[in-house]
């Protein structure tokens, strides 16, 4: 895990549960750093100090759902996980919709605060390497999609140099010449001067084709 996997935020206004859950999470070797409200704890992790989270529920002010609310589409970015009284269960299913990893439940004890904790950071790591695989595989189609792009502008850009060197050679009368002009279609013995118009000729001719087809 890396160093900015090993912080914890821990967001609480009572201070008692604050150093409760930093003594926990320091004793298994996290780093924990603690807000006592929602405004103080949407600061920090603007800062980057932070991607894991232990958010209280219940706050003044700004509760755990309205910190949650207020992040959007950024809580992807971060691994949150909620801590509620039992009494609260609907509120807790609400901030899972709102993209909270999973809550826990006051009273709570360490092995189950553990447990979760792993097993909600295991699910974020795996959110993130699937979003950085989808990124580079959009990156890479992306770039292959404008390398395909550039050769096919190469291939009419010579097609338009040919056509241009076979039409003049045509207008002056070079018969081994006429003759290679002979065998395109008539939609490409006019002069053409650029790739758009040799595009918009070999669509008349490809379009052509289809009607006889038919």
């Amino acid at each position: 895990m890396t160093s900015e996997g090993r912080k914890i935020l821990v967001v609480d206004d009572e201070e008692s549960i604050r150093d409760i859950l930093q003594r926990m999470l320091e004793s298994i070797g996290y780093e924990v750093i603690t807000a006592n409200n929602g405004r103080d704890a949407l600061y920090k992790l603007s800062l980057g100090e932070a991607r894991i989270v232990l958010l209280d529920m219940k706050m003044p002010g700004m509760t755990g759902l309205d910190m949650l609310k207020k992040l959007g589409n950024d809580i992807s970015n971060y691994c949150i996980i909620m801590v509620s009284v039992i009494t609260d269960m609907q509120t807790a299913l609400d901030a899972l919709k709102l993209g909270a990893m999973d809550y826990i439940t006051k009273p709570f004890n360490q092995d189950d605060l553990i447990e979760k904790l792993y097993i909600a950071i295991e699910k974020y790591n795996r959110m993130i390497s699937e979003r950085k695989l989808y990124e580079q595989i959009q990156a890479n189609v992306i770039k292959q999609t404008d390398l395909m792009r550039e050769q096919f502008n190469e291939l009419i850009s010579s097609q338009v140099r040919e056509h241009n060197l076979i039409y003049r050679l045509s207008a002056r009368q070079i018969p081994i010449h006429k003759d290679i002009f002979g065998r395109h279609s008539e939609e490409t013995e006019e002069n053409i001067t650029d790739i758009d118009e040799f595009r918009e000729a070999v669509f008349r001719v490809l379009r052509k084709k289809e009607e006889h087809a038919n």
